[in-house]
């Protein structure tokens, strides 16, 4: 319901309660920041989350989760970046944004890391325990560390409401990105049929997704949740779905066309480094971590002790396959669906053809002459649609 309330008319008319629900969390981990640190053993804490183990760079495990814990950071692959982006104007510097969203998420992350850790280190320190013994990972973690700093506070009930209170604002603010990139992609998709009824739309996503999460309220919750997180969330269901994409994204629809793009919304061109990531480093970065997840299995486990049966792990699987099965499944279907040779259909569907659903009165309305335009004209007038 608080999702739907927000999101209803898009979140560029919900630009207050934003800034709201975004900087409430800051505050909230500013004090337990300060409270943390002050603790009796916090730096021993400091100390195990600053100082870098080297050997566990050899572990392949440790680079798909530092992999996929950007991906899934970062918001990258599940379209919310794209569907928030589309909001601005065609010369909006979404450049220098980049940069300052890359770096707030990068080191609210690090922060966050401080205060749990600081955290740890005084529970260690009570238990005569190594901080190693303490710190276990898992969503779990937040719940053990935080509510044992709350306590240490004056008036604890009052922060511990706050806290709580915290924990709810950043998962309600991880839905209205989420379900708007939902409701954004399959309304521009289907303008005609689908914005006139936004409002209704938008309703009947909301509620498919509480009956879908109800199941993770239940006592066996948690164990859903994990095969979810560690199958849809993150993992080789991430990957592939962030590989497919970056290969359209530089190699089909080309990164000397992005470069022109950019060049003509913001005035400049990025730094070459970006046009080498793209081509090379990051479909390579990704090939290998997906090779990694394949070649060296890792049992999906619960709270360390419990491994899931081999059906639930089908289960996960499932649930991966849910989300990557529909691109080579289009793809089957565009080359059945396409004229020619098998060669001349695969050159078409990986040939761009960017062209919009409607044009503007005054501007170029067949596709021959919108195949004449130069990328940055094209992109031009697919903004100019959607505003």
């Amino acid at each position: 319901f608080l999702v739907y309330i927000v999101i209803w008319r898009g979140l560029h008319q919900s630009g207050k309660i934003i800034w709201c629900t975004a900087l409430f969390p800051y505050l909230i981990l500013f004090i337990l920041f300060i409270r943390g640190v002050t603790l009796e053993g916090a730096s021993e804490g400091l100390l195990y989350y600053l100082r870098p183990d080297w050997s566990k760079l050899r572990d392949p495990r440790v680079w798909i989760a530092a992999g996929t814990q950007v991906l899934f950071s970062y918001g990258i692959g599940i379209g919310a970046n794209v569907a928030l982006g589309s909001y601005n104007k065609y010369n909006h510097n979404f450049y220098r944004d980049s940069m300052i969203v890359c770096t707030i998420c990068s080191g609210t992350s690090l922060f966050a890391g401080l205060v749990i850790f600081s955290v740890l280190g005084h529970m260690a320190h009570i238990q005569d325990k190594d901080v190693s013994e303490v710190a276990r990972s898992g969503p779990g973690l937040a719940f053990l560390a935080y509510p044992e700093m709350v306590v240490q506070l004056p008036f604890a009930p009052v922060w511990a409401v706050l806290f709580f209170l915290m924990l709810i604002v950043l998962g309600i603010d991880s839905q209205f990105c989420t379900v708007e990139a939902l409701v954004t992609g399959l309304v521009d998709e289907f303008a005609s049929t689908l914005r006139p009824y936004r409002r209704l739309f938008t309703l009947s996503v909301v509620v498919v997704q509480f009956l879908l999460g109800l199941p993770l309220v239940t006592q066996g919750g948690m164990y859903i949740f994990q095969l979810m997180d560690f199958f849809s969330a993150s993992g080789v269901s991430l990957l592939t779905v962030v590989f497919f994409e970056i290969v359209g994204f530089a190699w089909i629809y080309g990164a000397k066309r992005i470069y022109a793009n950019i060049k003509d919304m913001v005035g400049f061109t990025p730094n070459k480094y970006f046009f080498f990531c793209w081509l090379f480093a990051a479909p390579c970065v990704i090939v290998g971590m997906l090779v990694f997840y394949i070649a060296v299995p890792e049992p999906v486990t619960y709270s360390d002790h419990y491994v899931y049966p081999w059906w639930g792990e089908m289960v996960g699987w499932g649930m991966a396959l849910a989300s990557i099965m529909w691109i080579p499944t289009y793809a089957f279907y565009y080359l059945w669906n396409s004229s020619g040779t098998l060669l001349e259909r695969i050159k078409k569907g990986v040939t761009p053809q960017v062209v919009p659903r409607k044009v503007q009165e005054g501007s170029p309305t067949s596709d021959e002459s919108l195949a004449l335009e130069p990328p940055a004209n094209i992109v031009r007038v697919l903004l100019q649609e959607k505003s």
